[in-house]
């Protein structure tokens, strides 16, 4: 290899190397924005969607999972792995 291109090879690990210290630090998450995993209101797959595909939710489980006055509760499931909640 010759004298330029180790060069450029070591500027450009730098660079990435700074980039990603910087950019995974609190000063850097914060410039992005980014909020992290946040709860926020899920109603569930677009009825476009499910028609498309031919599937349609059930009312129990449309209760269980999407009903948002429940938001606040952990989910529980029984021995068998049936959600209770």
């Amino acid at each position: 290899m010759d004298k330029q291109a180790l060069e450029i090879q070591f500027f450009s690990l730098l660079r990435n190397l700074t980039l990603s210290g910087y950019y995974t630090s609190k000063m850097g998450i914060e410039d992005l924005g980014y909020k992290g995993n946040m709860p926020n209101v899920w109603d569930g797959v677009p009825q476009e969607v499910l028609d498309q595909h031919g599937v349609a939710y059930e009312e129990e489980w449309l209760a269980k999972c999407v009903d948002q006055s429940k938001r606040g509760i952990m989910a529980e499931w029984d021995e068998n792995g049936n959600l209770l909640t």
